[in-house]
């Protein structure tokens, strides 16, 4: 179901890490917070432990790669532990989008 996509885990999320080795998604990098990410790496997706934003919703991390590329943006999704289901079903909606147009651009 899903393909190459990458995730950047920041904080100890287990319960959402677990859910996500089960849809297929493999490639994680984790790191102990979010001040350790490095704007340059091309993540599809950003988990980030923070249990008091977690109702929050179209979360995004912008940054300018260089002065001739255009502005990026990858989707920030703030969680709690252990993820309420609610959250969880919604990461695998993150998950599958993101995929689907991962593929839909490789055509």
């Amino acid at each position: 179901m899903t393909r190459s996509v990458k995730v950047a885990v920041c904080g100890h999320l287990p319960t959402a890490c677990d859910y996500l080795l089960e849809t297929g998604l493999v490639n994680m990098e984790f790191f102990t917070d979010a001040t350790q990410l490095q704007s340059e790496a091309d993540y599809n997706l950003i988990l980030v432990y923070a249990p008091q934003g977690e109702g929050l919703l179209n979360t995004r991390y912008s940054w300018k790669a260089s002065e001739t590329d255009g502005e990026k943006s990858v989707p920030v999704r703030l969680l709690n532990e252990p993820c309420c289901k609610s959250a969880l079903i919604e990461l695998k909606s993150i998950v599958r989008r993101i995929s689907a147009e991962m593929e839909a651009e490789a055509v």
